[in-house]
């Protein structure tokens, strides 16, 4: 019996000892697996960049898209295709990856698209500027006679066949019988029967002078100035051919009974060329020669002169208070 004994207390004690129980730890096991389940957390996945042009964009170019996606493993990884594009306006092209921008796209426009890929979206936001070095070709011809924002001046010249395609009569108050300077381009038309009419509620009347000259009629404005004041004369109060933004057909000179229907500096004191100067951009335009400018714009002081440029950049013109050539100087810098 007691060898039974013997063999059956061997066995019980390797039977415990196999079992492990003595080295069951239950704090230990609880620690471990709280920090198995820090370890393994989970990471969502999302979009973490765009690749875009930094600054801006000019009218009609086309932007390639890429997109970083970070993985649930912590990873990113770049992708060119398989998107989705939103946009309010309906003028951007999109095909692929890439987002062409509107040829009527003007300084300071601004597009906000949308990006989708798979289930995650993405905004950027593309703002347009056609700066001067990339609208000129070696002539000193402008590349975007069209464009309601060209820079036109003493070193930037239309094209000398440029005719705007769109020309309208004006429907507002004149003073000159000659038919083509009663025109300008048809959203240039609009917007200044637009400001006069809310002149008018403001009890301010303006008188439109001139607008659109053909180069044919510059050539000989510019010419008549040459035979009966000399070269330096005309070159000094007249623009030559090409060069005057009236060949645009966006710009109009604008006077008042005050002033005797004349173009006279005294029209900036006149509360017609005040209200004038301090509401014109609400309409798109802006007084194109300030005073005291002659060095930047080559012009004197002109306050009856206004050019259509749109709301949204004639606006930021405006409020900048510097003058066209300056403030596009400052796009061309960032």
């Amino acid at each position: 019996m007691r060898n039974n004994t013997l063999v059956i207390s061997i066995m019980l004690g390797a039977l415990i000892l196999s079992s492990g129980c003595e080295t069951v730890d239950v704090t230990d096991s609880a620690n471990r697996t709280e920090l198995s389940s820090e370890t393994i957390e989970t990471v969502e996945r999302k979009i973490v960049d765009i690749d875009v042009p930094s600054g801006t964009v000019m009218a009609g170019e086309e932007v390639f898209i890429r997109v970083q996606i970070l993985d649930t493993n912590n990873q990113t990884q770049w992708y060119e295709t398989g998107f989705e594009f939103y946009s309010e306006s309906e003028n951007l092209y999109f095909q692929d990856n890439m987002i062409r921008l509107p040829e009527e796209s003007l300084t300071d426009d601004i597009f906000r698209v949308e990006i989708a890929y798979e289930t995650m979206k993405k905004e950027i936001i593309l703002m347009v500027a056609n700066p001067l070095s990339q609208t000129i070709d070696d002539k000193g011809i402008v590349s975007n006679p069209t464009s309601y924002d060209v820079l036109i001046n003493k070193n930037r010249s239309l094209p000398n066949n440029y005719i705007p395609n769109d020309l309208v009569t004006v429907e507002v108050p004149t003073c000159l019988p000659n038919p083509e300077i009663r025109q300008l381009r048809l959203v240039a038309s609009d917007a200044l029967s637009e400001m006069f009419s809310v002149a008018l509620e403001d009890d301010v009347e303006l008188v439109a002078r001139s607008g659109y000259r053909s180069y044919a009629t510059q050539a000989s404005l510019y010419n008549g100035y040459v035979d009966k004041y000399g070269q330096a004369y005309a070159d000094k109060y007249s623009a030559q051919p090409g060069t005057s933004e009236h060949q645009t057909g966006l710009a109009m000179d604008i006077t008042a009974e005050s002033v005797n229907l004349q173009l006279d500096d005294n029209f900036g004191k006149t509360k017609e060329g005040l209200w004038l100067s301090q509401n014109a951009h609400r309409f798109g335009f802006i007084i194109r020669y300030p005073e005291g400018m002659k060095d930047v714009t080559g012009y004197f002081y002109e306050p009856w002169h206004v050019r259509y440029l749109g709301v949204n950049l004639a606006t930021n013109v405006y409020d900048s208070g510097l003058t066209l050539e300056e403030y596009y100087l400052t796009l061309e810098n960032q």
